[in-house]
């Protein structure tokens, strides 16, 4: 299972689900980093914010939000190819149909923590 979990991952896990749903939003029109489109930069931080909300997921004994963070990981990964070969493409929403990616994204379940500690 995840390592010991550490005292603000409860927040964190919601601070990134949070920028993680907003990021993705717009789907199929593509990957947001605040108002704008992502560039291929930042879809790279975007990863690596990812790879840390499923640690924080990991820790927090959430296994049920596995498929969410591999659909987010097929968009951040896939949207910095279709910015570099987008001359190919009518749009994302095409992309992601040739390529059978996720049209939209289902957020995971709620934990059933708390509000409060």
């Amino acid at each position: 299972m995840g390592s010991e979990q550490q005292p603000d991952d409860r927040a964190r896990y919601q601070r990134d689900r949070d920028w993680i749903g907003y990021a993705l939003h717009e789907l199929p029109a593509g990957v947001l980093w605040g108002p704008h489109g992502a560039t291929a930069e930042q879809c790279a931080e975007l990863l690596d914010g990812l790879d840390e909300f499923a640690r924080v997921c990991d820790r927090l004994g959430l296994s049920d939000h596995a498929e969410f963070i591999e659909a987010c990981r097929w968009h951040f990964e896939h949207y910095s190819h279709y910015l570099s070969r987008r001359r190919h493409f009518a749009d994302y929403g095409t992309y992601v149909r040739d390529r059978h990616g996720p049209m939209s994204i289902s957020p995971p379940p709620t934990p059933d923590w708390p509000c409060s500690r």
